[in-house]
């Protein structure tokens, strides 16, 4: 498997706060059967500023302190927007990454302040720009149309294992069921996090289960090859 949404890197985020937790979040990854992991630090305005230079220096430790794993590690961010012209001002300022270096994005909105994400996403994919909507299921104002109108725009979407396996709650779990029904789901990732369980093994088996084994691996590995293979 290939997950592209992560917060396994120390020091940048509240995704792990030692190089040990990292390890150990990288050692329950590759017992999950994950082979590639995008770390996508978060950046978020006032809250989550780390520059880019010093996420690029915290990256490059914990790849070295994993080179004996099995495991590949990229780089990337998870950008947070409430506004158009907020992405290009993080792209421009050393502030936000595109992931491995691609045309691709991670971009992350609120999850209960109603924000025109499919709006944001045109306007991201006119720069030039692949968007891809980190897990679409947590905004509470966003239902299965607006999913459609969102990738119409030319973003794609990803969902959590998490979510696949319940540990959000009945409703999310249904509603990500029937996106990933509709083919309206082009990646399922961990989100993982210090304090988060890894729950991609059983999501795909969940997912491989209900819908096939095709569509479990264009979820949970090939649409990603994508992103990896631009360097």
């Amino acid at each position: 498997m290939i997950d592209i949404h992560s917060h396994i890197i120390p020091f940048v985020d509240d995704g792990s706060s030692t190089i040990e937790q990292s390890l150990k979040m990288i050692d329950e990854a590759i017992s999950q059967g994950i082979t590639d992991i995008i770390c996508t630090p978060h950046y978020r305005k006032s809250m989550f500023e780390v520059k880019n230079s010093d996420i690029k220096e915290n990256f490059l430790a914990i790849k070295k302190a994993a080179q004996n794993r099995l495991v590949n590690l990229y780089l990337g961010r998870e950008i947070y927007l409430r506004k158009t012209e907020e992405f290009m001002d993080s792209i421009n300022s050393d502030l936000a990454l595109t992931l491995n270096n691609s045309k691709f994005v991670l971009l992350e909105f609120s999850y209960k302040d109603k924000t025109e994400i499919s709006e944001i996403a045109y306007v991201v994919a006119l720069k030039g720009y692949i968007p891809i909507i980190a897990h679409i299921e947590r905004y509470s104002y966003v239902d299965i149309e607006e999913v459609r109108e969102i990738k119409s725009g030319g973003a794609l979407v990803q969902i959590n294992a998490s979510s696949v396996v319940g540990r959000e709650g009945a409703r999310l779990k249904k509603f990500v069921f029937a996106l990933i029904k509709e083919g309206l789901v082009d990646f399922v990732a961990s989100d993982v996090h210090e304090n988060r369980q890894n729950l991609m093994n059983k999501a795909y088996n969940i997912v491989v289960k209900k819908f096939g084994l095709a569509h479990g691996q264009k979820l949970f590995r090939d649409n990603a090859l994508a992103i990896i293979s631009t360097e």
